[in-house]
């Protein structure tokens, strides 16, 4: 089980973390990892689901209720199964919207819920908002890798700063901004170096740029993509008993989905 230290997750040094980005409404490859954790779940793994689970990029066939409802619903039953927060949750939680292909997606998510909930709809976004705002930032395990839905953020001093880094609220937060937004080019590849070291971290595991399943960034930053993807789709069997050196050894612990 892993301990819950402000927004921060800390995971232990046993058994393996299955970590999946990037859902975006997706049903189908939602319920084919589900499948895959519903196999590899025992008391010593565990799940981190990285954020951006809603929102289908402008498709016709946006699940994000029902990817919303599974996730929910796995969060307060699985004490196991970890959700972080993503850019697309942060819109809601915020109210600003995103925009892809000239879609409003804030709005396109708003007439999912009129459509399924009714005159109820309002209420049941609320619900929903309130749960988004439960969600923790980031993962830290005892083997040293560092997970997040994007970034890593510039002028982070300590790891406190991550455990506290809603404190202070979702709107005028730069660095919460920045660990929920950045994508290489905002950061370099001395920034990440720079960021491990202060939170005492070796590798970093990220989604929010979409990739050809992974992509690797120096030696110690991984991007994954298990969903919405520029092709493969990837997820990681983190082996929290081994030494991690460098995002390298993750490398060899990446599964793929048909």
């Amino acid at each position: 089980m892993g301990v819950i230290n402000g927004s921060l997750i800390e995971l232990p040094k046993k058994g393996k973390a299955m970590i999946i980005t990037d859902i975006h409404g997706n049903l189908t490859d939602f319920i084919k990892l589900m499948h895959i954790w519903d196999n590899f779940r025992n008391e010593n793994n565990h799940l981190v689901l990285t954020g951006d689970f809603i929102h289908a990029m402008g498709k016709d066939d946006d699940k994000s209720i029902e990817v919303m409802e599974l996730v929910r619903y796995n969060f307060y039953n699985d004490p196991n199964f970890h959700v972080l927060l993503g850019n697309h949750e942060w819109s809601v939680i915020s109210k600003i919207t995103i925009f892809k292909g000239g879609n409003d997606l804030n709005s396109n998510l708003e007439s999912l819920f009129q459509e399924k909930f009714g005159s109820n709809w309002e209420n049941k976004l609320e619900e929903f908002t309130d749960f988004f705002k439960k969600l923790p930032i980031a993962v830290k395990t005892q083997n040293k890798v560092f997970i997040s839905h994007a970034g890593p953020p510039k002028g982070i001093n300590s790891i406190d700063e991550i455990v506290n880094i809603t404190n202070t609220g979702y709107i005028n937060n730069p660095k919460l901004f920045e660990l929920l937004w950045n994508r290489f080019g905002d950061y370099d590849k001395k920034d990440i170096d720079s960021f491990l070291k202060t939170v005492g971290c070796k590798a970093m595991i990220v989604g929010h740029t979409p990739v050809k399943g992974t992509k690797m960034i120096g030696k110690n930053q991984i991007i994954v993509s298990s969903s919405f993807s520029k092709g493969k789709k990837a997820y990681v069997e983190l082996d929290m008993e081994k030494k991690i050196k460098n995002a390298k050894d993750i490398l060899k612990m990446v599964k793929y989905i048909d």
